[in-house]
C-alpha cells in the first residue's frame, strides 16, 4: 500500500492537516468539516510511515469519542492500532497514575473515590472546621474545590464566589482525606500528573520521550490543567496537533478556556494553522446564515464555512405574537414538513436556550401526538422541582392523595422526618382512614416531637386555604402565590438543593413555568379546574429513554445538548433579547461572545431546512412579557432570511382574526372617549 494510500478521498485541507506531522499544528475543524475522519487519517497515516505505535497519543473528552477513534483506525490499520494510547484525558491520567503512584504521593492499589465518598470527605472536613453543613451543602463545596483543582489553584484572598473563603480552609483538609484513604478524585486524575511532571525532573524526562506524536480532539473544549499537561507531554519532541473550532467553544461555564484555542500560536512558538472549511453536512443557505452571525465575534480564527451540496432553501424566520402561539405553529410546521418532505421523525431536532423552554413545545407536540424525547436533559413535568410543586397542587386537589402528601410534607423540608411519616401512616391504617385524616389529627400522636405536630397543622391550614382559593380565583394567580408562599419554601428549596447559582436558576426558571402552564389550561377550557389540569398531566406517563437512536422520535434539547448532533430539520426557537442572548448575560454575568457561539452551533446542526423563531410577547411566572427580537437576527442578511427580518407572515387563524378586530374596536373605543 502506498503511502499516501491513507490519505486518498481526503480534500486538499484535510490532506494538508492530515500529513503535515511534525511541530505543533492547529486544525481549526470548522462544523460539519469531518475532523474525525482526519484525526483517524492521520494516526494511520503516522503508522505506516513507521512511527512506532506506543508513541501516538490521542485524547478526546468522552468514551464515546474516544472508542470512536479506536474503531476507525483499527478498521484502517489492523491490530497494531491496539498499541496506540487513544483514549480521554482522564484514562490517560489513571494510566499515568498507576506508573507514577510514588511522584504523585499515592501508593500502588489506590482508589478513586466515587462522588459520595468525595461530598463524605467534603462533609468531615467542614465538621471539623465548624462549619455548617447545612449552610454549606458538600456537593456545593466540592464542586468550587473541582473549579480550583482545574485551574490548578487555591482561591485567592479575593473570592471569586461567596463559598470561596470556606474552600479555601476546606481544600487542604480535604485533599489529605483523600491522601489518608490513598485516594484521588476524579480532577486529580489530570491535576497529579501536572504536578509531577512540572516538579518532578526524572519523570518530565521520561514522558517527554514516551510520545512522538500527541493529538488532541475538541482543543476548544481544554481546561487550564489540561493545557498544562499537554505543554509536559510534548515538551520533547514539539509534535502536538489539536483539532478543534473556537467558534464552538461553548463550555466555558464547565471550566472550558476558549483562549486555549485562541491563542496556539502563541503558546506553541511556530504552530502552522490549518482552516478545514468545506463542511459535509448543510446547504450552504443555512451556512451562509451561520457565517453571518459568527462573524460579530471579534475574538476567532477567521473562516467562513461553504459546501459543494448546493445553496438549497433560504433560512426561514417566523415571529409569532406570543410563545404558545410559537409553539403551536412549530407543531403544526412539524407534521406538514415530515408529510411533505418523507422524514422520519428522528430527522427532526428542536433546539432552545433553556430546559424551561421546553415545557411549551412539549405540550403542542403533545397535543398533535408527535412522538419525542428529551435529549440530555429531563421531560419538564418529571424534574424534581416540578414534582415538588405537583406534589402540593395533588394534595389540595386531592387530600386522599397518600404519595402526595408524602412527598410534600418531605419537600420543602417541614421538620417532620420519617419516622414521624410513618407514625401518621401507622395510626391512619389502624384506623382505617385516609392518609390526610392523620395529618389532620397529628396532634393526638404522642410520638410524633411537637415541632412535627406545628409545621403538619401549619401545612393543613395552607392546603385548605389553597383549596378555596383555586376554587374560586384564576389557576395562575393561585399557583403564583403558593410558589412565592414563604410558609412553604419552594424557592428556598431550590436553594438548598444546589448552590451552583446557574443550577438554581434553572430550577427556579422551571417552576415559574407552571403558572404559565395553567394560564394556557385555563385559556383553553372554558370551565377549568385544577383537578383537570392534574388529570391531563398524568395521562402521559411515559418515562424518556433518553439516548435510544433506534426509536424514531423527534429530538428536543438544549443549544448545549445539541453540540455533535445533526438533523435534516433543525427548528430554533426563542431568538428574543433574554432567551438568546441569556437575560444572564445582558446583566453581565457571562460573555456575549459564548452565547453568539452557541447560536451558530444551533444553526450548524441543520443539513436541509433550518427554522428560527422567536415572539413578541411570552408568557413568564404566568405574566405576559413584551420580547425584542434578538440582536442575532439583525446580524443575519434580510437577503438570507425567507421573510426578511420581519419573519415570514402567519395567515391568522378564525380566533386570531376575531381578536385582532376586537382589539382595533377596543383603540377605537379610546380614541372616541379621548
Amino acid at each position: 500500500m502506498a503511502v499516501t494510500d491513507f490519505l486518498r478521498g481526503l480534500n486538499p485541507a484535510q490532506h494538508e492537516a492530515a500529513s503535515t506531522t511534525e511541530g505543533p499544528v492547529l486544525i481549526l475543524a470548522g462544523a460539519g468539516s469531518g475532523k474525525t475522519k482526519v484525526i483517524t487519517c492521520r494516526v494511520a497515516h503516522l503508522l505506516q510511515r513507521g512511527v512506532a505505535p506506543h508513541r501516538i497519543l490521542a485524547v478526546s473528552f468522552t468514551n464515546k469519542a474516544a472508542q470512536e477513534m479506536r474503531d476507525r483506525v483499527r478498521a484502517l490499520c489492523g491490530k497494531q492500532a491496539n498499541d496506540c494510547l487513544l483514549s480521554t484525558f482522564h484514562a490517560f491520567g489513571v494510566r499515568f497514575l498507576r506508573e507514577e503512584h510514588a511522584a504523585c504521593g499515592l501508593y500502588p492499589g489506590f482508589s478513586i473515590l466515587d462522588e459520595a465518598d468525595q461530598h463524605d470527605a467534603v462533609r468531615v472536613a467542614l465538621r471539623s472546621l465548624g462549619f455548617s453543613t447545612e449552610q454549606y451543602e458538600p456537593r456545593a463545596i466540592h464542586q468550587r474545590i473541582g473549579h480550583y483543582k482545574n485551574l490548578l489553584q487555591a482561591p485567592s484572598g479575593r473570592p471569586m464566589n461567596p463559598l470561596d473563603g470556606v474552600v479555601g480552609h476546606v481544600l487542604p483538609l480535604y485533599q489529605q482525606r483523600l491522601r489518608a484513604m490513598n485516594g484521588c478524585d476524579f480532577d486529580d486524575l489530570i491535576g497529579l500528573p501536572v504536578l509531577a511532571l512540572e516538579k518532578d525532573p526524572e519523570v518530565s524526562a521520561r514522558w517527554a520521550d514516551r510520545f512522538r506524536y500527541v493529538m488532541v480532539d475538541e482543543y476548544q473544549d481544554t481546561n487550564a490543567a489540561q493545557l498544562r499537561l499537554l505543554k509536559a507531554l510534548v515538551r520533547g519532541s514539539g509534535n502536538l496537533c489539536v483539532v478543534g473550532d473556537d467558534d464552538q467553544s461553548i463550555y466555558a461555564w464547565r471550566g472550558a478556556v476558549a483562549g486555549n484555542i485562541l491563542r496556539f500560536g502563541e503558546t506553541f512558538q511556530g504552530a502552522r494553522v490549518i482552516p478545514l472549511t468545506q463542511n459535509y453536512r448543510s446547504t450552504n443557505a443555512v451556512l451562509r446564515c451561520a457565517n453571518a452571525v459568527i462573524s460579530n465575534n471579534p475574538q476567532r480564527h477567521e473562516k467562513s464555512l461553504w459546501s459543494e451540496r448546493g445553496d438549497g432553501e433560504r433560512v426561514r424566520y417566523q415571529i409569532l405574537d406570543n410563545d404558545e402561539e410559537e409553539a403551536r405553529w412549530v407543531a403544526t410546521d412539524v407534521l406538514k414538513q415530515r408529510a411533505t418532505r418523507k422524514l422520519a421523525w428522528r430527522d427532526i431536532g428542536i433546539l432552545y436556550r433553556t430546559n424551561a423552554q421546553s415545557r411549551i413545545i412539549e405540550d403542542e407536540i403533545r397535543k398533535a401526538g408527535i412522538p419525542y424525547r428529551i435529549i440530555g436533559g429531563t421531560r419538564f413535568y418529571d424534574r424534581k422541582e416540578i414534582r415538588d410543586v405537583v406534589a402540593w397542587l395533588r394534595i389540595i386537589a386531592n387530600g386522599f392523595d397518600e404519595a402526595a402528601y408524602r412527598r410534600a410534607i418531605a419537600t420543602p423540608p417541614r421538620g417532620v422526618g420519617d419516622a414521624s411519616i410513618e407514625r401518621l401512616a401507622e395510626w391512619a391504617k389502624a384506623r382505617s382512614v385516609p392518609f390526610f385524616r392523620a395529618v389532620q389529627s397529628a396532634d393526638e400522636l404522642h410520638q410524633i416531637p411537637q415541632k412535627g405536630k406545628d409545621a403538619l397543622r401549619e401545612m393543613r391550614d395552607l392546603i385548605e386555604a389553597y383549596r378555596l382559593r383555586f376554587e374560586t380565583e384564576p389557576l395562575e394567580d393561585v399557583c403564583r402565590d403558593l410558589l412565592d408562599d414563604k410558609r412553604i419554601g419552594f424557592a428556598d428549596e431550590c436553594v438548598r438543593a444546589s448552590k451552583d447559582a446557574r443550577e438554581i436558576q434553572r430550577r427556579i426558571d422551571n417552576i415559574r413555568e407552571l403558572p404559565s402552564a395553567l394560564f394556557e389550561f385555563r385559556k383553553r377550557h372554558e370551565l377549568s379546574k385544577l383537578e383537570d389540569f392534574l388529570a391531563g398531566l398524568s395521562l402521559d406517563t411515559r418515562k424518556e429513554e433518553d439516548g435510544d437512536a433506534q426509536r424514531d422520535e423527534l429530538s428536543l434539547m438544549t443549544l448545549h445538548g445539541a453540540k455533535g448532533l445533526e438533523f435534516d430539520a433543525v427548528y430554533l426557537l426563542g431568538l428574543e433579547e433574554g432567551l438568546l442572548p441569556h437575560q444572564r448575560v445582558l446583566d453581565g454575568d457571562g460573555a456575549i461572545e459564548e452565547e453568539r457561539r452557541l447560536c451558530y452551533v444551533g444553526i450548524t446542526r441543520a443539513r436541509i431546512l433550518l427554522t428560527l423563531s422567536g415572539a413578541r410577547m411570552r408568557l413568564s411566572y404566568g405574566k405576559v412579557q413584551r420580547r425584542k427580537i434578538s440582536r442575532f437576527i439583525y446580524e443575519i442578511p434580510e437577503a438570507l432570511l425567507d421573510g426578511g427580518h420581519g419573519g415570514v407572515p402567519v395567515p391568522d387563524t378564525a380566533e386570531q382574526k376575531e381578536a385582532r378586530v376586537e382589539a382595533a374596536f377596543a383603540a377605537l373605543d379610546d380614541i372616541f372617549r379621548d
